[in-house]
């Protein structure tokens, strides 16, 4: 009960029994000051603590160290997830397909991940059948720039200009 006082979120695991004995002095004071927050809250809001913010947990809050941590691990993540993409793309295109696809890129980098997306999503259904071949990628190519060109309309333009009333009743 005594550490369900001094730590209502139960966010903090190994304090033992109330107390930081060798803790950080810095890491002491950042809980002391949410404690406090925490203690100094109103019933409705949150007393110390930014608009919008009132029922996020301590380590979303953001600021400080932890901010650049955060940041820090979102791009780790991110370069993994890359990294498994490039993978999953060499084992499935050959280099005549996985250069194209770079070209493509060179050139329109939203359209080549949409592609690329396409090729992960059906490599993982299972749904191409061993190595994806250039020409195969031709027409995945040309069936999205056909789908694209049908979303947009035929492509004509009508002008309309305004006509002259002509009342010569003669």
């Amino acid at each position: 009960k005594n550490q369900k006082m001094d730590d209502p979120l139960g966010v903090h695991v190994g304090m033992g029994g109330g107390g930081g004995g060798g803790e950080d002095p810095e890491l002491a004071a950042i809980r002391a000051k949410r404690m406090a927050q925490l203690r100094g809250s109103a019933p409705g809001g949150a007393g110390g603590v930014p608009p919008g913010m009132a029922g996020m947990p301590p380590g979303m809050m953001g600021g400080g160290m932890g901010g650049a941590a955060n940041a820090k691990e979102q791009q780790e993540k991110q370069k993994a997830a890359d990294e498994q993409r490039a993978q999953i793309l060499k084992a499935v295109l050959t280099p005549g397909a996985r250069e194209r696809l770079a070209n493509i890129a060179m050139v329109k980098a939203d359209k080549a991940r949409r592609i690329e997306d396409m090729i992960i999503t059906q490599a993982g259904r299972g749904a191409i059948d061993g190595i994806l071949e250039e020409d195969q990628l031709i027409q995945m190519l040309e069936s999205i720039s056909e789908a694209e060109s049908k979303g947009r309309g035929t492509g004509k333009i009508t002008i309309q200009r305004k006509r002259m009333d002509d009342d010569d009743d003669w």
